[in-house]
């Protein structure tokens, strides 16, 4: 995939990062109480008191999957230039993605990291979608608006996901957010339009 500008080749990480400072806002802590990092790190992260995830709600994104049913979307279309006249333009098809995201209150106190989490699910159920208003780097990225849904999974999963990451389960819950959509237009790669079709046809007789 060719991304059109360098933002759009950060987009995951400044969406997240914009999405972070609202939540911040939104717990009104003197110092940032949320922050983006790696959960699997944790035990590791907490014998450094300078690390930026020690006692911290942190995001880390676990899962990254294409949309299936938005997938077939056509690979050319038509565009305008500054005459009005259309132009035909190879165009990278977009993809719309779920990035699932583990929120853990990394907390040294189990009870705040309740609380934590409690802010956490507050916080998305208010403001489950985010638009321009919230986030006005969205155009950038081809975006109209972002959806937080919660994601439910069984204990089996959870002990998957934290067997892997390698660490102890600590309060957390899982945000899949939707749908992130990169659309790349080669602008230099004209193709030529359809105009009209000829067709003859032959009445094969036995």
């Amino acid at each position: 995939m060719i991304f059109q500008t360098q933002k759009a080749r950060n987009m995951i990480d400044q969406i997240l990062n914009t999405v972070i400072s609202l939540m911040n806002d939104d717990f009104g802590s003197i110092e940032p109480e949320v922050v983006l990092g790696n959960l699997a790190l944790v035990d590791t992260y907490n014998d450094d008191l300078n690390n930026s995830i020690t006692d911290k709600v942190v995001l880390s994104v676990v899962n990254i999957q294409q949309e299936s049913i938005l997938r077939n979307t056509p690979a050319n279309r038509q565009v305008y230039n500054n005459l009005g006249q259309p132009n035909g333009v190879a165009r990278h098809p977009g993809i719309f993605l779920n990035i699932y995201i583990l929120i853990g209150a990394n907390k040294s106190e189990y009870a705040i990291g309740l609380q934590r989490i409690s802010q956490v699910l507050t916080f998305f159920q208010r403001s489950p979608i985010f638009t321009v208003a919230q986030i006005p780097s969205l155009p950038d990225f081809s975006l109209d608006k972002i959806i937080f849904d919660l994601h439910s999974t069984s204990f089996e999963e959870l002990n998957q996901l934290w067997g892997i990451m390698g660490g102890k389960y600590i309060p957390s819950v899982i945000y899949k957010m939707r749908l992130a959509y990169i659309d790349s237009i080669d602008t230099n790669a004209e193709i030529s339009l359809v105009r009209s079709i000829d067709a003859s046809f032959t009445n094969k007789s036995k």
